[in-house]
Order: C-alpha cells, then sequence, then structure tokens
C-alpha cells in the first residue's frame, strides 16, 4: 500500500497527516475519508485517486462552493500532484508527500552546479557563521598601531551606522543608508539588498529572493553596471549554510567555478552575508567589486557580519511596523463590511479573498424603513440621524452575528450580502436568519423609543438567492467590493413589497430553507423590471431558532 499522504501546514506544534488510498474522498461530512469541520468546506468537496498500477496521484475538486486550490492556483481540472504541493481547502492547507517523489525530466543542455558539501580547494576565500563570527582581538594585543587605527575606524563605522539605521522609519530610506555607509566604508562598485518573497510559500529560498534596494558607485562603467545578478551559487552558500561569504577572486575559486555569471559579470572580489533575525531569514546583502581582485579581507567581512545583524534587527523592526500599519489599515476597512471573526481569519491569513471579478452564488437582503419620507418631516433632523445611527447599528450587528458582508446603507435601507466575498454551504439559511432577528430587534427598539415617548418605525425585509457578479468596483480614489444581477433587483423588489414587521423571500431562497423554516406562500406576482412573475414566500417563523 503507498505511503504518500498529505501533512496539514499548521503554525502549533501538532501534526496530522492523512495517509491517501486508492480514493480520498475530502469534505465537511463525516462519511469522507479526510473531514474537514470547515464551514468554507462544502460537504463533498474535492477527491484525490490513484491512478492504476502507479503511485501518482490527480486532485480534482467537486464543484465545490468556494474552489479547491493547488499552489494558489484554482482546480478547474483533474491536477497531477507533485511532491510537495500545497493543497488548501477552505481555511486549512495540507502539503502532499510522495510515497515516490515524481522527477520532472531535466533538460538536455542543462548545467548543474556541484554540491555545495563537496570539499573543494578554494584559491583564495574564507566563510564565516554569522553567530560565531570573530570578534576584534584585544586592543593589548594588537601591536601594529596602524592596524589598530583600521579596526578603530570600521567600529566607528559600525556605530555611526547602528544610529543611522534606528533613526530611519521608512524600509527605502534604511535600505538607501546602509548601503552609503558601507560604500564610504569600503572600495565597492555595487551593493544590493535582497529580500526573501514571503508571499512565496513553496521553492528554494533563493528563488524567492526580489531586489529591495541598489547602489552603483559613480563612475563604474562594466556592461550594464545595475543589472547586479548575485550568482546562484553565492546565494546557496549563504543562506544554506548561513555563512558570511568572501570570495577574493571570484574567477578563481573553485567553489564557484562553474557559474557562469560570475564568469560573464567579471566580479573579482565579493562579500555576501545573509539578513537573520532569531526565527528567520530577511534576505542577503551583496557587495562586490568589478575590478580588483583580492580587495577584502576576513577582518572586513567580520565587520560586514556584525553590520548585517544591526541590519537585520532594524530591518525586521521596520517591516513589522509596516505590517502593523497594513493590518490596521485592512482591519478597518474589513470591519465596515465583514464580521469580526471573518475580519480577524483574513488578516491572520487563514482566509484568502480572491481578487477580480467572479460569479457568485449570493443571497442579497434588504432592510427598509417603511413611510420614511413623511416621517422625516416630522422629526427634527437630529432626532433622525439619532435614530437611524441607532437603527443601523442594531440591524448591522445582526448581519454580522450571522457572518453576513455589510454591503452598503442606501438612504434608510440596509443591503447585505451572503456568498460574497466568502461563502458557505448556510448561506440562505444565515441570511434568512438575520432577516428573522432583524425583526425582532425592530420591535425591541419600537419598545424602547415608545417608552420615550418617540415615534416607531416599520421596516419591511426582502431576500433573494441568485448568481450574480461580484467585485471591487469604483474609480481610483475610492472601490468598494458589491454584486449586481437580478438577485439583487429581485430582493429589492421583495422588499418593496413587503410589509411593515414583514420578510418575504424569494424562490431559490425559500428552496434552500423550507425545511428549516415555518412560511407561507403568496400568490404569484409582477414585479418591477422582472420578466417573469414571482411568487413570494413570507417567512412566520425558524424551526431551529440558530
Amino acid at each position: 500500500m503507498s505511503s504518500s499522504r498529505l501533512v496539514r501546514i499548521s503554525s502549533g506544534n501538532s501534526v496530522q497527516e492523512v495517509l491517501l488510498t486508492d480514493v480520498t474522498t475530502i469534505g465537511r461530512q463525516p462519511s469522507n475519508v479526510l473531514q474537514i469541520v470547515d464551514r468554507l468546506v462544502s460537504k463533498e468537496h474535492a477527491v484525490i485517486q490513484r491512478r492504476p498500477g502507479t503511485d501518482a496521484y490527480v486532485l480534482s475538486d467537486l464543484d465545490s462552493r468556494n474552489g479547491t486550490y493547488c499552489n494558489d492556483h484554482l482546480v478547474e481540472r483533474a491536477t497531477m500532484l507533485r511532491h510537495g504541493d500545497t493543497v488548501r481547502i477552505g481555511s486549512t492547507s495540507w502539503r502532499y508527500v510522495a510515497a515516490v517523489p515524481l522527477e520532472l525530466p531535466v533538460a538536455p543542455d542543462t548545467i548543474k552546479e556541484p554540491s555545495l558539501l563537496e570539499e573543494s580547494p578554494a584559491s583564495i576565500h574564507a566563510t564565516m557563521q554569522l553567530d560565531v563570527a570573530h570578534d576584534f582581538a584585544a586592543a593589548e594585543l594588537v601591536l601594529d598601531e596602524r592596524m589598530l587605527r583600521a579596526d578603530y575606524d570600521k567600529l566607528r563605522l559600525a556605530y555611526t551606522l547602528s544610529i543611522d539605521l534606528h533613526a530611519a522609519h521608512d524600509i527605502d530610506e534604511l535600505l538607501q543608508r546602509l548601503l552609503q555607509r558601507i560604500f564610504e566604508w569600503l572600495p565597492v562598485d555595487r551593493g544590493v539588498v535582497l529580500f526573501v518573497d514571503d508571499t512565496k510559500r513553496d521553492g528554494d529560498i533563493v528563488d524567492r529572493l526580489v531586489e529591495a534596494a541598489m547602489l552603483v558607485r559613480p563612475g563604474v562603467k562594466w556592461g550594464d553596471a545595475t543589472d547586479i545578478r548575485v550568482p546562484r551559487s553565492i546565494l546557496q552558500q549563504a543562506l544554506g549554510h548561513r555563512e558570511a561569504v568572501l570570495s577574493t577572486d571570484a574567477r578563481l575559486d573553485a567553489r564557484f567555478g562553474h557559474a557562469q555569471s560570475v564568469v560573464l559579470q567579471g566580479i573579482r572580489s565579493s562579500m555576501t552575508v545573509p539578513l537573520l533575525t532569531s526565527d528567520r531569514t530577511i534576505g542577503v546583502l551583496h557587495v562586490d567589486s568589478l575590478i580588483s581582485s583580492g580587495l577584502f579581507v576576513e577582518k572586513d567581512l567580520a565587520v560586514l557580519a556584525a553590520v548585517s545583524r544591526q541590519a537585520s534587527i532594524s530591518i525586521d523592526n521596520v517591516l513589522l511596523q509596516r505590517r502593523v500599519m497594513e493590518e490596521a489599515a485592512l482591519r478597518s476597512s474589513l470591519s465596515r463590511m465583514l464580521s469580526p471573526n471573518l475580519v480577524e481569519r483574513i488578516v491572520s491569513g487563514d482566509l484568502v479573498i480572491e481578487k477580480g471579478g467572479a460569479v457568485k452564488r449570493v443571497t442579497v437582503l434588504f432592510a427598509d424603513i417603511r413611510g420614511f419620507t413623511s416621517l422625516t418631516e416630522r422629526i427634527t433632523p437630529a432626532e433622525m440621524i439619532a435614530m437611524m445611527n441607532e437603527y443601523f447599528e442594531r440591524v448591522s450587528n445582526v448581519i454580522f452575528s450571522h457572518d453576513g458582508t455589510l454591503d452598503k446603507y442606501i438612504g434608510d435601507a440596509v443591503m447585505a450580502l451572503w456568498g460574497a466575498p466568502l461563502g458557505t454551504d448556510e448561506d440562505e439559511l444565515q441570511a434568512v436568519r438575520a432577516g428573522y432577528h432583524i425583526q425582532e430587534v425592530v420591535r425591541a427598539f419600537n419598545e424602547e423609543r415608545k417608552a420615550a415617548g418617540l415615534e416607531q418605525i416599520g421596516v419591511g425585509v426582502g431576500i433573494a438567492t441568485a448568481h450574480v457578479t461580484a467585485g471591487y468596483v469604483g474609480s481610483s480614489r475610492t472601490m468598494s467590493y458589491t454584486v449586481f444581477g437580478r438577485g439583487v433587483n429581485l430582493a429589492a423588489r421583495l422588499c418593496g413589497l413587503a410589509a411593515p414587521g414583514e420578510v418575504l423571500l424569494g424562490p431559490q431562497t425559500f428552496e434552500a430553507v423550507q425545511n428549516e423554516i415555518e412560511s407561507i406562500e403568496l400568490p404569484e406576482t409582477r414585479l418591477k423590471g422582472m420578466a417573469d412573475a414571482v411568487r413570494p414566500v413570507r417567512l412566520t417563523g425558524l424551526r431551529n431558532r440558530g
């Protein structure tokens, strides 16, 4: 029996593994081989099948409501799984571990670099573990005054750099200050800082590096000096072993003898140091010379390693501040339309809102105050604003408590969605429960207003389900998430038809929840803008008061 399996990707200490059978069904129901208790997972969500006579497995989506993803790509057809693939279903992600990893064919012209673990006699080079980098010798042990002065200059630079980095609050400013100080200290021609792209979760860390800052000494003319392509072999040595790497003449260094990018760029001397925090790798700092060989010595590498430690702390702090501000802005934006529990899951990364327009099955709810225009003529503006703010607050809380999305306020009306931007198997039922509880909230609100001698209000609610177009729309200055289509118009028309205290449902909504509610079917009627007659259903009660 194959030992291929799915391993749940989790930030915690617990590990969950599922051995794959010939047919591994995945879904929310207990009858599935892999049951995932998640409201974003359909009852029968996906299946992984073994190809007969092989150890190959194929992933297929079973027309799930929220889709199945492999390596962040929507699975639209049967997809062959390869060792290390990430499968996302609902809010959980799984790593596919193959019993016999499938190997891709290697192109005939592929040049394989020598293993970094091989013992190769290097001409002139040095590496240094950052956590055991050599300190400067004690003053009494330094007999050469010129060496002592040189060490002092370098330490003074490190001290100045620490002040510079501490004062920088913008990441671009911080990186430019870092490179400028290094250029003042060393006769380097070029410098570059590469960051690890955290949005890319798979692949070699070297493949996830992106340029964050670059500096070229004025007057350097060697081909396109701004095209700094750090040799992969050097990056693998620095990041793979968490080492500072010194190559005194990269063309002669045996470790990089097969790295064509070194020869083509003419790099004679280089130093490369990883940027590390206590728990992760931020990126790498690389400086090089295109002219002089033997330019740097091990003492230079030790100082650059010390500088990288200072820079890593400052960079991590600035990036953390940026993430906190971005999360605060995202949380503020999402909290206006989503329930708090969904907001926190999106900000933490458990849930992902897919960008761009899409056709979704959505349940739309409209709630509208009856006789609002005449009401505005009978009470003062101050009273009107106070009443509407209190009304909207209570209705919004009901929508959020049922995991709805608050689309917008339209005058005295409220528009809410279920199924967009995120959907579950209970969207229709949650929307109907919300409509029922809105009327309960309005009745309690009216009792308070009556006791205070204030005028009461009546609210009609309309709910309809249909496939609509959903996405972000607006101008370059203001964007908002909303939906368009017949279902929106039908919900609005049902809301207009509903009497005060009444909730009217469209046919598709009723079909989805009929076993969960008490209701009365009304005669067919033609609604404005609707081509066909519609038979509304009046909601009279909930069988399960969830």
